[in-house]
């Protein structure tokens, strides 16, 4: 009897590790590349640890067969690669706004390394990134996360088919609200942009011995970044409450 009740805990644990580790892996600040692996699993199993007694009554008998294990774990596998990776599509509205403004503001040449997006990306992008993130820590969204682990077992239960139309809904709905946040966040840049840019051929039609180029483009860096420290509140203000409401929304709280 006693072996039994140890190897059903351990087959929980396994399955729970599965679904949290995948989403250490992809979750915004708790999974980016910039905290050591060793690290992320070793928070993944501690949490895994605290979620086995409260996830275990959504579990089955362990299964006979090893088919049937394999399959578990791919729903597992599957179920946090679906949340990790739909809040890190919102997560990436943010880095889409930033190149949009690099762009903007003649800064889109400069390239740093972005542990968040796993590659080089604009300098502005990984700045707006970093303060994104900053703010998920700081505002306690990754509470909400770790809450949302142990929830996401009432909304995905094991036990349950998995529910592929759902999930493409879901992952369709995430890119377009990310893309919308993006563009929206950006917006003040894209009409400065225009204004800057029509303000300047105007001037060179004016004035044509004008070297606009050597006037315009140290001149197109100070505005944008002083509009940008002027907004970069209000569009992280925008950022965290539409982040907040995916957390909210994913893992149905």
């Amino acid at each position: 009897m006693f072996d039994e009740y140890i190897a059903q805990t351990v087959f929980v644990f396994i399955l729970v590790m599965t679904r949290v580790g995948v989403l250490f892996l992809l979750l915004p600040a708790l999974g980016d590349q910039s905290i050591p692996t060793r690290i992320r699993v070793t928070l993944a199993a501690l949490v895994s640890l605290i979620i086995v007694p409260s996830a275990a009554p959504t579990f089955g008998a362990m299964p006979s067969n090893i088919f049937d294990l394999f399959l578990l774990v791919i729903h597992e596998f599957l179920v946090g690669a679906l949340i990790g990776s739909v809040l890190r599509i919102i997560l990436a509205a943010v880095h889409t706004t930033g190149t949009a403004v690099a762009f903007q503001i003649g800064l889109a040449a400069a390239q740093n390394f972005d542990p968040s997006q796993g590659g080089q990306t604009a300098l502005v992008a990984k700045i707006m990134t970093v303060v994104a993130v900053t703010l998920i820590f700081v505002t306690d969204m990754h509470h909400l996360m770790l809450s949302g682990m142990k929830l996401s077992y009432d909304y995905f239960p094991p036990s349950a088919p998995m529910p592929m139309e759902n999930m493409m809904m879901l992952i369709v709905r995430a890119v377009s609200v990310s893309f919308e946040l993006g563009i929206q966040l950006a917006a003040p840049f894209l009409v400065y942009a225009l204004i800057f840019n029509l303000s300047l051929g105007l001037i060179a039609r004016l004035v044509p011995t004008l070297p606009v180029f050597f006037v315009g483009l140290p001149l197109n860096m100070m505005l944008g970044l002083s509009l940008l420290a002027i907004i970069l509140g209000s569009m992280m203000r925008i950022f965290t409450n539409s982040f907040e409401a995916s957390l909210l929304d994913v893992f149905g709280f």
